[in-house]
């Protein structure tokens, strides 16, 4: 009983219980642990429209390995992995992927783990027709046969006319399937698509969009590196506080790698401030960029003998200190001159 007394006088919540528990158990139990808690909320983190084409396979060694039919999706999935890299880390807390790769569609995969997991993954997935079977058993009509012995005669290579009529008619079977099941055109391109989301895209014109409108959100933050979403927006219909601060992170990386470290008047070294604290031409103070270019010292290209400096000799105070918070920087003046 005395050792009741001295129990937690109120109830903890499962949030705070099960991350000390999950820790207690040792390091390579709450690694374990959260590259499941990923695994499971894969969805939640890169959203519907990534998770509805790549199927996830596992994390080994650090590498995250997914499969998609859709070399569009595949293509999308390379330019995407460092955002995915980091969305997950972060959603995960510490380093648990480096990189994102394709492989093949596990059938039988090595770990029990991994299989338990894919069963759960594809409870929403059994409910997908099967294309294929439904496929081989579309009749069609005389003059699409008709059509495609016309193709197969076409061709002066016998072989060669075969393969293209097998191809169109398979295409022609497989388009009538779909549309059986609710597709329509694509938009852009007239390809056959899910309705949903709407606007009906194809998985290559959805990318094609978005990467138009990363390079159009990536234009405005060149021109006006101090413009927030809302500004950004105003140009650029559709872009959202998420999709400018990737494109604003992004250009923040690519610019720290070109400007050296102690560079603090050019153009780059500017608009490298500007983006990073979203500060317009009128607030570079000296201050200010002495205070940003320092937060991105390691970031910088730095000379092979750079020693980074103290806080102090860097970031003035006092009345020195003062007098640079509201001395514009002569970068500042360069920048408006452009």
């Amino acid at each position: 009983m005395a050792n009741d007394t001295k129990r937690t006088p109120w109830l903890e919540k499962a949030e705070t219980i099960i991350p000390r528990w999950v820790k207690s158990k040792g390091t390579e139990f709450e690694l374990e642990y959260r590259k499941r808690w990923v695994l499971t909320y894969w969805r939640d983190i890169v959203g519907d429209v990534i998770a509805q084409h790549v199927e996830l396979m596992g994390i080994r060694k650090k590498t995250l390995l997914y499969y998609s039919s859709s070399p569009a999706w595949n293509n999308e999935m390379r330019l995407l992995m460092p955002q995915i890299v980091d969305k997950m880390n972060r959603f995960a807390g510490c380093e648990i992927i480096r990189e994102v790769r394709l492989t093949h569609r596990w059938e039988k995969p090595e770990a029990g783990d991994v299989l338990a997991f894919r069963a759960w993954l594809r409870q929403e997935d059994s409910k997908v027709p099967d294309f294929r079977k439904e496929r081989e058993q579309t009749l069609l009509t005389s003059e699409e046969e008709d059509s495609a012995k016309a193709l197969s005669a076409s061709s002066a290579d016998d072989d060669l006319g075969n393969l293209l009529g097998q191809i169109y008619r398979k295409n022609l079977q497989l388009r009538k399937v779909k549309s059986q099941h609710g597709w329509v055109p694509c938009s852009d391109c007239g390809t056959l698509t899910e309705p949903k989301p709407k606007p009906a895209l194809c998985p290559a014109c959805r990318s094609k969009r978005a990467a138009n409108l990363r390079a159009a959100i990536r234009q405005v933050l060149i021109d006006m590196p101090w413009a927030r979403p809302p500004e950004v927006a105003e140009y650029v219909p559709g872009a959202t506080p998420k999709l400018v601060s990737e494109q604003r992170a992004l250009l923040v990386q690519k610019l720290a790698a070109e400007v050296d470290v102690n560079d603090k008047t050019s153009l780059k070294a500017m608009q490298l401030v500007m983006l990073y604290r979203v500060l317009p031409p009128s607030q570079l103070t000296e201050d200010a960029v002495d205070r940003a270019l320092y937060a991105l010292r390691f970031d910088l290209h730095r000379p092979k003998d750079y020693v980074a400096p103290k806080r102090y000799s860097v970031i003035k105070r006092g009345k020195e200190g003062e007098a640079a918070r509201k001395t514009l920087s002569p970068g500042a003046k360069a920048f408006d001159k452009k």
